[in-house]
């Protein structure tokens, strides 16, 4: 193949869906002020830009998320146990409530889900409640902030204070009208697996912290993530950027003695994120990927005959 028509075969190759993936940026984890969850406080605008809320539109805020790539959030798996069509759920993006009259928000459609594979469905306490959220378009860069994701199993010390963001149920309330926040230290976790051993358990014997978990939170409780929290990030300063190490997603109750929360554990995972965007490619504007197509076949097909 000469030249020309091996030049337009890489371009095809290029436009061809797959051909080409999404990567993480380089720039992400930057706060406007660097510095339900029950016992926290209102967020400020600015503090956490990463953070979204999944919508199913009959019923509205579902689970929290983070947006992690301009088409890109990453959240649980357990969030789509009603559904994994992406056109039952929506983003929204920006603002501190749950209201769509707010200023400065964007309501996104969703393209594709995908759920980490080994996840099964009624079982979050067996590992893999991970998913990643590909959006119908990208976003602006003045639309959103990324966070950033940690090193492929890096190591987590106890004690890092770090933090849960999302508007689950309150000590008041079934959601938080305005995103909350709360600092919250990260445990070691076989500390944490012997104190969801304390009192009876209806499961005796069962491990609960597996491999790719991380608990953080307080063994006397009153301060926690909860139900509507789930999916959203964790996320501690490392190198003076903000950098998500957990997914929200389990616990025995909220805000109990010797049951801190659970989460996924992201640098067990960043390999499976960085393979699932390099294997997807979100278009900034779908209507025009056809004509493209087009466009590259014909000259394709202009270019074979001269070549051969």
């Amino acid at each position: 193949m000469k030249f020309w028509s091996r030049y337009i075969f890489l371009l095809l190759l290029q436009s061809l869906p797959g051909g080409r993936g999404d990567v993480l940026p380089s720039v992400c984890g930057r706060s406007g002020n660097a510095g339900k969850i029950v016992g926290g406080q209102d967020a400020q605008e600015g503090e956490w830009p990463w953070q979204v809320s999944l919508w199913i539109a009959a019923e509205g805020h579902i689970c929290g998320g983070s947006l992690i790539h301009p088409g890109w959030v990453l959240t649980a798996a357990h969030c789509f146990s009603r559904s994994q069509n992406p056109s039952f759920y929506q983003v929204k993006v920006g603002g501190l409530t749950l209201s769509l009259l707010e200023e400065d928000i964007t309501l996104v459609c969703v393209r594709n889900i995908f759920l980490y594979p080994s996840y099964l469905w009624g079982d979050t306490m067996s590992g893999g409640d991970i998913a990643l959220v590909q959006l119908d378009t990208l976003l602006k860069p003045s639309q959103f902030t990324p966070v950033c994701l940690p090193e492929a199993q890096a190591p987590l010390t106890p004690g890092t204070l770090c933090w849960v963001t999302g508007w689950g149920s309150t000590q008041k309330e079934d959601l938080s009208s305005v995103l909350q926040e709360l600092a919250v230290p990260l445990l070691d976790s076989e500390d944490c697996e012997k104190m969801h051993h304390i009192w009876k358990t209806s499961l005796p014997g069962k491990r609960f912290i597996q491999a790719d978990m991380l608990c953080a939170g307080f063994a006397e409780g009153q301060k926690d993530s909860c139900q509507g929290d789930s999916g959203g990030p964790l996320v501690c300063v490392i190198n003076s950027s903000w950098i998500q190490v957990g997914v929200t997603s389990w616990g025995f109750g909220c805000a109990q003695p010797y049951r801190p929360g659970v989460y996924t554990r992201v640098p067990a995972y960043v390999d499976w994120i960085q393979r699932t965007l390099a294997e997807n490619h979100t278009d900034t504007c779908r209507s025009h990927s056809g004509a493209h197509l087009l466009l590259l076949l014909v000259l394709l097909a202009l270019a074979l005959p001269r070549a051969l």
